[in-house]
């Protein structure tokens, strides 16, 4: 019997489809890609075998990717408690399949599986819907006979005509003409009310000449409470005040006073006081019943003035961390807003890495300086922005005192009570934004890192819509979900160590309805049944309670009768023998026992009597089909009590068998149809109050659509485009459409990946660049309006090797593991080698291990060891393909697997040290790196031996992330030198051990002055200074290693400590010069030796006069030509090789009494494509004007110039510079105006 069902429905698409509209019934959901229904049933719960029942069709079955992903959409929006959900999925022997009433089916999309259920999937029976991992998907699970659990139904929609539905919306029996908001029915609210806040106007402090030009007078704040319900006739409005804690205690809001105005569902009060704080809610009534809205609190916030008294001084060493306390009372506020000032009110502080304003109102400083010291002031603000006419509120002024002090390394420490969750004041709402602060002082200022961690201490990365804010020392996680709740771990850190704290975000969740109320249109005598269930679903922490018309349900007030009619099972209520005067509007409560938050469900009951009618469901009045089809005749007239249907066909009593079905809905349905079926078919619909009857002419013609195109299939290349033909013909002249379906769902014609634009031949497919995820069935369905045939069309899509599946690593050693996987799709050519990659928890990125060549065994199954790991690491893998047309996708991340433990593999690299304060023997290295840990607990052991001693000390550093050992001497073993050796241990031993390094302990100053301090004039601008040197391996007396020596000089005419200027000069030397100097200056200079540590004492003093101006006349009319006689031009080097003589002339000049004696002339010639400083110098004597250089070459541009110089240094340059050159012949040309001319 299910079978010949099952033939029907599939036969039913050929001749059913295009006569009516088709449509989900209620409370089913469409998914367009597949053409099917899916019904969520949360109650009542199911086992397995009767969840099957209770579908009427098949369980549900996953078969594609969009299929999975509109499956867990709707789960993420129905069901926030996150349970397991039934399937039709279950495991036989190795595979997992779909069980259908059609038959088992393996399972052809294999994506849908959790995370980390692959152990779980050799062993487990069911496949359940559940969510793991912040993700919905498979899981393998075992139900157990009498488990029950919400279940997930699908049908196809051409297949809906047999599924019963016993819903009746609130329109049932009214006429179809009547506009939906014209539809009598009771009030249910769109709009509920919202807590509101308000702040006093005797708060708000105005001058009489106000600026804006306003009073206090002329303000208003006005309050509004707004509810609005759905109904018709519109509902009348109450307000409500509470008094006690239940609704019954409460009282109608005195509108009689003058503040109060109601306008519909708007409450609004002028200027509130505090005696209008309280707990309101509204009641929208009409004929039909009366509901009841949520309750909303209406608070008075108060700014409170700071107290005005004199604040404590906060007094902090440099370099250390102060706290400035806000020191404001918060009464009733809820949120602020604090701002802080310095100096002045207009001086704002803004957030540094050193300074940070948290939620709590305090200033934090994790470093002060002596820049921070001053007045500090807080202001306060309501956050909520409705409120800010209330004026801020600021603090009298704290100082801040920092004492001047040597700042000194230090570890970070996270303050008390931090990291801590913001808003504090209650716990942030689902859907809210949340803040976590984390404050930590130290020296360096430390940094922060953030990490989610579960239970066991295992850290995670944050989620990927975390923001961080304030140098990662704030945490914003906006639009809260469930996921989000957990433990938050906040590190600070700096180059002395790391430490953290955690904190627990927890979420208020107000009550959502998973199971709401459904309007009820129910038979005078039935019984009414209503299941409401909230979330969270715990029963300790939701209580429901439920309400008539506006008014609680008390069991212990309700008399005998009234239990008898009426039970209520905390979240089930059940009416018995319902009838009219039952009618009314009915309210399941859920009220959060944690926060007294309460929300309600909403719906209507009304009891009727209606003779039957098709005025809403008319029937179809003619159907045509071929013979061989189906038809089915949809009659579903409506009444109370439901009609009995009878058929008629020719107005005679059908009989119901052979090839005439009736579905348990009243519908019928003819398979294998003949001729002789065609004829008038009557539907008759009767009650206790009447009949009803309707009918539909069934045409059946002998012939219908052909398809033309030949089944078959072909290969594309990947990339490539292809055209999947599709013809066909209608015998009976009738217009002709055609789509297709991909893999049994309707395929989307998208005209970019998909189209169907050949107008003459509107069957054809074409696939633009094909994917493989386009490889597989094409079916082409020609379809009239009568009948439909199709064919279908294989398409293989060649090209790179798909991704390899369940990559597993399993026998871990030390070093080596064996990794298993199974081959994927070879895309139509044989693998060539494969690629593995492998990501460790010591990395971030992948790591690269070769392209292995291996055979594919015949079940596809492939393993190898892998060498060359580390050990102690948590490995995952993956592997890609390659075949004649490239490399493939790689595959899924592998589960984690963790090589054995070993002792570390290498010591610690860039072993050294030295420096840090006097007495520090300072010892710095590269941390190991992960890779080379291979076992737990891992820490450093360092090994020093004072060189000439045989006694060495061992110490142990603990931080496996530490870079530096600081080991305290005495003061006085200054820069001696230590052999050290350091190497890795962790909980299987010691690895190897570095090899020597000598290092030397911290530096002292200087011992010495330096010696022979002497300095001499050099010219007019600069000096000589002269020392005798330290010897640079004197330990002794340098107590450091020298880095060279500082000269200090100024203006023996002033004070030295006013005006002075100081030069270093690294290295070892005796002698520096010092430029820059004005002429004719007495300076004096110190000296001293400097080192890592400072300066040494400072040399006596030693002073000299620099010498007066270089010659500040250039030498003038500057004439140069060649000798005279021919025989003196030039001079003979070898064969036909000359050199040229050029005569230089000039006018000499005289010095002033600012200016040193005239020492002499100097000549400069170099070549035009040279600077001056290349420049041969030739010198002359300052009793002569004239000179002959006898060393120029021919064709080359010369050019030339004269100054005087003496021991002030050299004088100004004769001007222009000359330009000349020897031609070929030996001839002078000399530049004038642009051109070389002879002279």
């Amino acid at each position: 019997m299910i079978f010949h069902l099952i033939t029907l429905f599939s036969i039913l698409i050929q001749s059913i489809t295009f006569a009516q509209v088709l449509e989900c019934p209620y409370g089913w959901e469409e998914f367009t890609g597949t053409a099917s229904c899916y019904r969520f049933v949360r109650y009542p719960r199911a086992t397995y075998d009767n969840a099957r029942a209770l579908c009427q069709t098949d369980l549900l079955s996953v078969e594609s990717l969009p299929e999975h992903l509109f499956i867990t959409n709707l789960l993420n929006i129905k069901d926030p408690s996150t349970q397991r959900w039934i399937t039709s999925g279950r495991r036989n022997g190795p595979f997992w399949q779909w069980v259908k009433s059609s038959g088992v089916i393996n399972l052809q999309y294999d994506q849908g599986w959790l995370p980390r259920t692959e152990e779980e999937q050799q062993i487990r029976t069911f496949l359940v819907y559940a969510y793991q991992s912040s993700q919905w998907g498979w899981l393998p699970y075992d139900i157990t006979p009498a488990e029950t659990l919400p279940f997930i139904c699908e049908i196809p929609i051409r297949e809906t005509y047999g599924v019963m539905s016993s819903y009746r919306g609130i329109e049932y029996g009214l006429p179809s003409n009547i506009e939906q908001r014209f539809i009598p029915r009771a009030p249910k609210f769109y709009e509920q009310p919202q807590d509101q806040e308000f702040g006093r106007i005797d708060q708000i402090t105005l001058g009489v000449g106000s600026t804006f030009g306003i009073s206090k007078l002329s303000l208003a704040v006005v309050v509004t409470l707004t509810c609005r319900a759905d109904a018709y006739p519109v509902s009348d409005y109450y307000w409500f005040r509470m008094i006690g804690g239940t609704i019954s205690e409460s009282i109608f809001v005195n509108l009689s006073d003058p503040r109060y105005f109601q306008h519909g569902g708007n409450l609004m009060i002028n200027n509130p006081t505090s005696d209008d704080s309280g707990t309101y809610f509204c009641k929208a009534s009409n004929f039909f019943g009366t509901a009841i809205s949520n309750r909303v609190y209406l608070r008075e916030i108060i700014l409170d003035q700071f107290e005005k008294r004199e604040r404590p001084k906060v007094i902090a060493d440099g370099h250390r961390d102060a706290i400035i306390d806000c020191l404001y009372k918060n009464t009733n506020t809820r949120d602020l807003n604090y701002a802080w000032f310095k100096g002045a009110i207009n001086q704002k502080v803004q957030q540094t890495a050193e300074r940070f304003i948290s939620q709590n109102g305090n200033l934090y400083f994790s470093r002060v300086t002596d820049g921070d010291s001053g007045k500090y002031y807080c202001a306060v603000q309501a956050k909520n922005t409705r409120l800010r006419y209330l004026p801020s509120q600021t603090s009298e002024g704290t100082e801040l005192d920092v004492r001047s002090t040597f700042g000194q390394e230090r570890s970070p420490r996270i303050y008390p009570n931090f990291p801590q969750v913001f808003p504090n004041s209650h716990l942030p709402k689902l859907g809210e934004n949340a803040s976590i602060e984390c404050i930590a002082e130290g020296y360096p200022v430390p940094t922060y890192r953030w990490h989610r961690e579960d239970d066991s201490g295992n850290l995670y990365p944050l989620q990927s819509k975390a923001i961080l804010l304030n140098f990662n020392r704030e945490l914003i996680i906006p639009y809260l979900q469930r996921d989000d709740m957990g433990l938050y771990r906040c590190e600070a850190l700096n180059t002395r160590s790391v430490v953290y704290q955690s904190v627990s975000l927890q979420i208020q969740i107000d009550p959502v309805f998973v199971v709401p109320l459904d309007d009820q249109v129910l038979d005078v005598g039935t019984t009414l049944s209503w299941y409401c269930e909230a979330y969270p679903n715990e029963l300790n922490q939701i209580r429901y309670s439920w309400f008539i018309n506006g008014t609680e349900i008390f069991w212990d007030r309700l008399t005998f009768v009234q239990q008898q009619h009426l039970t209520i099972t905390n979240n089930l209520l059940m009416i018995n023998n319902v009838q009219p005067y039952d009618n009314g509007i009915y309210q399941c409560a859920a009220t959060n026992t944690q926060n007294n938050v309460q929300r309600f469900s909403t719906a209507e009951l009304r009891v009727i009597t209606l003779a039957p009618t098709f005025g809403k469901n008319t029937m179809v009045s003619t159907l045509r089909s071929t013979v061989g089809g189906l038809v089915t005749i949809v009659c579903n007239p409506e009444g109370a009590p439901k009609p009995q249907i009878q058929w008629f066909k020719n107005n005679v009593p059908l009989n119901i068998g052979g090839n005439v079905q009736v579905f348990p809905n009243g519908n019928l349905a003819i398979t294998n149809i003949q001729l002789m079926d065609a004829g008038n078919y009557t539907c008759m619909g009767t009650n206790l109050y009447g009949v009803a009857q309707q009918s539909t002419y069934v045409y059946v013609m002998p012939e219908g659509t052909t398809i033309i195109s030949t089944p078959g299939g072909r290969d594309v290349i990947l990339d490539q485009t292809i055209i999947i033909p599709c013809d066909a013909r209608s015998m009976n002249q009738m217009d002709l459409t055609f789509y297709w379906r991909f893999n049994n769902e309707i395929l989307t014609i998208d005209n970019k990946r998909f189209r169907q634009d050949n107008p003459d031949r509107p069957g054809d497919l074409r696939i633009i660049q094909a994917r493989y995820s386009n490889a597989g069935r094409y079916t082409c369905v020609a379809q009239t309006t009568v009948d439909e045939q199709s064919s279908s069309y294989q398409l293989n899509v060649l090209g790179p090797p798909g991704p390899m599946a369940g990559v597993r690593c399993t026998q871990p050693f030390q070093r080596q593991v064996t990794l298993s996987w199974v081959v994927g799709n070879e895309h139509g050519a044989p693998i060539l080698h494969y690629t593995i990659e492998s990501l460790s928890n010591h990395r971030s990125w992948w790591i690269f291990h070769g392209n292995f060549t291996i055979p594919a065994p015949p079940n596809k199954f492939v393993t190898m060891t892998l060498t060359g790991l580390s050990a102690y690491t948590d490995y995952r893998f993956r592997i890609l393909a390659t075949n004649m047309y490239g490399s493939g996708e790689r595959s899924e991340v592998s589960p984690p697997c963790v090589t054995q433990p070993d002792i570390p593999g290498l010591a610690p690299a860039g072993l050294g040290g030295g420096g840090g304060k006097v007495g520090d023997l300072r010892i710095v290295w590269d941390p190991l790196p992960m890779d080379f840990w291979n076992g737990p607990n891992l820490t450093y052991r360092i090994y020093v031996q004072k060189q000439g001693e045989h006694r060495q000390t061992t110490y142990t550093v603990l931080d496996p992330f530490r870079n530096f050992f600081i080991n305290r001497l005495s003061d006085k073993l200054y820069y001696f030198p230590y052999n050290i050796r350091i190497s890795a241990v962790n909980a299987l031993g010691e690895g190897p051990i570095s090899a020597n390094v000598t290092i030397r302990s911290a530096e002292d100053r200087p011992a010495r002055q330096v010696l022979n301090v002497k300095c001499n004039p050099y010219n007019s601008t600069a000096m000589t200074v002269t020392w005798d040197m330290i010897d640079e391996n004197d330990y002794a007396v340098l107590r450091g290693r020298l880095l060279g020596y500082t000269v200090r000089y100024w203006r023996k005419s002033v004070d030295e400590l006013q005006n002075y200027w100081e030069r270093r000069f690294p290295g070892q030397r005796s002698r520096a010069i010092i430029i820059g100097l004005d002429s004719n200056i007495e300076y004096a200079v110190r000296v001293s030796v400097y080192t890592q540590f400072g300066d040494s004492p400072e040399s006596s003093y030693f002073s000299h006069r620099t010498f007066r101006l270089p010659p500040q006349t250039p030498p003038q009319y500057v004439t140069i030509r060649q000798p005279r006689r021919e025989k003196d031009k030039r001079v003979r080097l070898f064969g036909d090789v000359y050199m040229y003589k050029l005569e230089v002339e000039w006018r000499g000049i005289s010095t002033t009494a600012d200016e040193e004696p005239l020492e002499g002339y100097m000549v400069k010639v170099w070549e035009h494509y040279q600077s001056i400083r290349n420049a041969t110098i030739y010198y002359v004597d300052g009793s002569k004007y004239k000179m002959i250089i006898d060393n120029l070459y021919k064709n080359r541009n010369y050019k030339l110039r004269v100054q005087a110089w003496s021991l002030g240094g050299e004088g100004k340059y004769s001007s222009p510079e000359r330009e000349f050159r020897f031609d070929n012949d030996g001839r002078l040309l000399i530049r004038k105006f642009n051109y070389l001319i002879y002279f």
